[in-house]
């Protein structure tokens, strides 16, 4: 039997009709009940001898296990072709048998659309059904929906082999809605000087377009289309219609009668079909157009499978669902685009298949389900797809993952698909089992610090909860939303201690929160949630993640309509983050004034930036809430800062008021500093408070000399008045540019008051002299950057303080002068650069002050 297996290969001998029905006659044998032996021990060794034959015939070596017969030639073979028609009966009928033949079953599905030329050659793991026959294809489904409903295939290898025809089923489904990817559309698209070999050794071109259907012209080598270039022998394609056939052999002309005749015809018309290939032309991948009974055979083997083995279609879950969905939505017909319905269409399959899996998932935890794009079908009632997050929430409360990552990640994309406006019911039961969740939530990453969530996975929950916070149908529940507002509060006030959070979805989340409550205590939930948590964590009661700090920072500069650094998509945010640190403002000031916070930050994160960020950052909100009344009005000054209404005298200085008015001045530069980083209508200290403001200096100035080896905070006291003089100034020019007509008279006025006290200094010693003169030149320098209008009038009259204790410049001071003198500015100055520089100075030279340094750079 084995050499008429091989000389039957041939499609016009006519002893493979004998063959196969002999082959089909075993088949029905096999397929009935009573032919399974009840003498299982007496015919096993016959029935194993009989199935080892078998086998052979069907080209499966047992002892390789394996088969030894490229594919092309065995969907050929009477033999195979025989059992695959009665494999489906042998399947249903007898289960007997069909566990003793699922092993090499299953290999014979997975070999039989293989595209590979030879049996030797590496297995293909990316194929569809597309080289079956139409016939064959539902054949071979049929076998193979039979197997997942009815055997045991959960154990290797057979389980292995089953993944594999799955895949294949995908790929058959994936090609019927052809969707290019990165990966195909890098490959290299074909050209007509690419030609490959079909199944039978004959050459066939294979053209890239689309949409352009072209057949080939055999040739032979005495044919023209035969060129040499050299060594290499070219084949030049001839292109005809579609209609036509090629050309007739010599040999067929010499056959006379009509049957020979009517086969000549039958073979160039399958000629002409294989040198035909629809491509895609973005990524050369094969389009394959598969029958709706085929399509329909693969979703319920699909459905099978998840409910059969729902473990084993994990890992392929997402690409089983986005397909079916793709399917859904990709029309293959006209009538798809309407609401006329067609009986067991595969379109209504697909939607049935969806509808029943997600059922079956969701009792089994199946979470990662929620990746899957929603169909925009209208849904049953009781499928609606709030209905399956409650059901996600039910669940995760019954039993709580190691680890909601993925589950939040899906439920992102999941819910953003979900209609607002819809299924009111089900998002007020949704809310009340997503306030358990939070609770428990809150509890699992409060009590392990291992599981506390990353940033995307925070990012991923923000997205849920703000969509969840613009259902309107919530709003008009007064309890349900507050209940989950708070719940979820406490959770994200927890998560920004272990991870970065976005600006942007802090301010959707506080925004959707302000807008969807009622009553104005509750629409601040969640930002006086984050913004307590900042309060805290300057207080160093909490540490939150270091990039937290100065984002909850811009989320209330934001809110008083300051610029912002970080660009935003949207600017219609209102979190009400300033009315909600509005009552924190005098533990900001505190913080501010601190000296060693700097200091407690760098140790906590690491940072030598984040403390000057966020204290200039911190002192632009206090600087926006002192702007708010009139500039002529001091009653904000006195409020926040009254000690600057009464500056301390020389002549009757209480003990210690040297080192508050160190501190005082530090809280004025940062002040400032805030002021200036903030819109030009900023004036947190008014004008005329510029008297005091050259008191402070004054005072500072006159006891510097006495008071300077005490401690290194005072050491550091001429560092601070010298930077206060330079704020001050470039603060009033400022003013008198957009707001104020008397701010540069007030300007004049102060630098006369602090001049003096300066040349006093100057007169105490030579070191103190050298240390006064660098300053003072750093302070010219500095109005130099500015493109300062003072510095035009003031020069002449500040030129002799240089020269006031030395007779001569000292030469390093020279150099410096004369490169301020020699190098003007040709472009136009960026304040905010300078003020950069200034933050960095001042919050460096409070870090090395906290640290006790016995040295500071200027």
């Amino acid at each position: 039997m084995c050499l008429l297996f091989n000389r039957v290969v041939d499609m016009e001998n006519p002893e493979r009709h004998t063959v196969y029905l002999v082959v089909s006659l075993f088949v029905t044998f096999l397929s009935n009940k009573n032919s399974t032996p009840t003498d299982e021990k007496a015919n096993a060794k016959k029935q194993s001898l009989v199935f080892r034959h078998f086998n052979t015939l069907l080209g499966y070596s047992s002892t390789e296990k394996c088969f030894t017969i490229p594919p092309a030639r065995l969907r050929k073979a009477a033999v195979c072709n025989a059992f695959i028609s009665g494999l489906p009966e042998i399947l249903d009928m007898n289960l007997h048998t069909g566990n003793q033949l699922l092993p090499t079953v299953v290999q014979l599905l997975i070999h039989l659309p293989s595209p590979q030329k030879l049996a030797s050659d590496q297995n293909v793991t990316n194929y569809s059904l597309a080289l079956l026959t139409q016939h064959t294809r539902h054949l071979w489904l049929h076998s193979l929906i039979l197997i997942l409903y009815k055997y045991r295939f959960d154990q290797l290898p057979v389980s292995e082999n089953i993944v594999r025809l799955i895949g294949i089923v995908v790929k058959t489904l994936q090609n019927q809605v052809h969707e290019c990817s990165d990966a195909e559309a890098s490959n290299e698209i074909d050209t007509w000087d690419e030609i490959e070999e079909d199944d039978g050794g004959r050459a066939e071109l294979i053209r890239p377009e689309s949409l352009t259907v072209t057949t080939i012209k055999e040739a032979t080598p005495a044919a023209e289309g035969i060129i040499q270039v050299g060594a290499v022998r070219v084949m030049q394609p001839t292109i005809v219609e579609p209609e036509g056939l090629a050309p007739e052999p010599v040999l067929s002309r010499k056959r006379s009668t009509m049957v020979q005749e009517v086969k000549r015809k039958k073979s160039a018309i399958e000629v002409v079909k294989k040198s035909c290939a629809l491509r895609c032309g973005h990524c050369n991948e094969a389009i394959e157009m598969f029958d709706e009974e085929t399509v329909s055979l693969c979703l319920i083997a699909l459905e099978t499978f998840l409910h059969r083995e729902p473990s084993m279609a994990a890992p392929i879950l997402f690409k089983i669902l986005y397909t079916v969905t793709r399917l859904i939505d990709t029309p293959m017909y006209p009538w798809h685009s309407t609401e006329m319905f067609v009986p067991a269409n595969s379109r209504s399959v697909a939607k049935q298949m969806l509808r029943v899996s997600l059922h079956h998932l969701s009792t089994l935890r199946f979470v990662s389900s929620y990746s899957t794009p929603k169909s925009h079908d209208p849904k049953p009632s009781e499928l609606s797809p709030v209905y399956f997050m409650q059901i996600l929430m039910e669940d995760l409360d019954e039993s709580w993952p190691g680890s909601v990552r993925l589950i939040m990640k899906n439920l992102a994309y999941y819910i953003v698909e979900i209609s607002l406006d819809m299924y009111g019911n089900a998002w007020q039961n949704l809310a009340t089992h997503m306030e358990t969740f939070f609770k428990k939530y809150h509890t699992a990453i409060s009590a392990d610090t291992t599981t506390a969530p990353t940033r995307a996975e925070i990012e991923n929950v923000i997205i849920v909860m703000t969509h969840v916070l613009k259902v309107q149908v919530l709003t008009t529940n007064a309890k349900s939303p507050v209940s989950l507002v708070e719940a979820f509060s406490k959770w994200l006030s927890e998560s920004l201690h272990g991870a970065e959070v976005s600006l942007e979805s802090l301010l959707g989340v506080c925004t959707a929160c302000n807008r969807a409550l009622i009553r104005e205590r509750d629409k601040q939930c969640v930002t006086r949630a984050v913004v307590t948590e900042l309060m805290q964590s300057i207080k160093f009661k909490s540490k939150l993640h270091e990039a937290n700090y100065v984002t909850i920072a811009n989320m209330v500069l934001q809110d008083t309509g300051e610029d912002i650094e970080v660009p935003l998509l949207d600017d219609q945010f209102n979190t009400a983050a300033s009315e909600a640190i509005r009552p924190f403002l005098f533990e900001v000031l505190d913080f501010i004034a601190d000296l060693h916070v700097i200091a407690k930050l760098k140790k906590e994160t690491n940072s030598d930036a984040l403390g000057g960020d966020l204290k200039v950052k911190l002192a632009e909100a206090i600087a926006v809430e002192m702007s708010r009344s009139n500039a002529r009005d001091c009653r904000t000054v006195i409020r926040f800062i009254p000690w600057l209404m009464s500056p301390p005298s020389v002549t009757q200085a209480a003990p210690g008021a040297f080192a508050d008015s160190v501190t005082n001045v530090r809280v004025l530069s940062w002040l400032l500093l805030g002021a200036l980083h903030a819109n030009h209508s900023c004036l947190p200290v008014p004008i005329e408070c510029s008297q005091h403001m050259a008191d402070y200096i004054h005072f500072v100035l006159a006891g510097f000399a006495d008071q300077s080896k005490q401690s290194v905070v005072h050491m550091s006291a001429l560092f601070h008045a010298f930077h206060l003089c330079q704020l001050w100034t470039v603060y009033c020019e400022r003013a008198a540019t957009y707001s104020s007509t008397t701010a540069f008279a007030h300007l004049i006025d102060f630098w006369a008051r602090v001049t003096p006290a300066i040349l006093q200094l100057l007169s105490h010693s030579k070191v103190l002299a050298d240390m006064v003169n660098l300053h003072f030149l750093n302070t010219i320098q500095a109005l130099q950057q500015v493109n300062s209008a003072l510095l035009c009038q003031l020069y002449s009259m500040w030129a002799p303080i240089l020269t006031a204790y030395h007779s001569q410049i000292p030469n390093q001071l020279r150099m410096k002068l004369d490169s301020c003198q020699n190098q003007p500015s040709l472009e136009a100055p960026l304040v905010t650069e300078w003020l950069k520089k200034v933050r960095y100075k001042i919050s460096q030279v409070e870090l090395q002050t906290s640290a006790a340094s016995p040295y500071y750079t200027v």
